[in-house]
């Protein structure tokens, strides 16, 4: 159930992205990527999942490390 809940999270943070501006929502990112983290998944992982879906427009690495911390 979690691992659909957050497909959905993915997919809307994909929607919502605008091809002009970093338009993600912060509040869906930040629980995407709590969830994984909760998952047991270190801050890298993460990272490297996020841009599979929101592409150019996930945050950075250095993002994700500080969000998780």
């Amino acid at each position: 159930m979690y691992r659909v809940a957050c497909h959905f999270l993915l997919e809307r943070l994909k929607g919502s992205m605008s091809c002009d501006v970093r338009d993600f929502n912060n509040i869906e990112t930040r629980a995407v990527i709590k969830f994984y983290y909760v998952q047991g998944k270190a801050p890298k992982e993460v990272h490297v999942i996020l841009p599979e879906t929101s592409g150019e427009y996930a945050p950075s690495f250095v993002t994700v490390k500080n969000w998780v911390a």
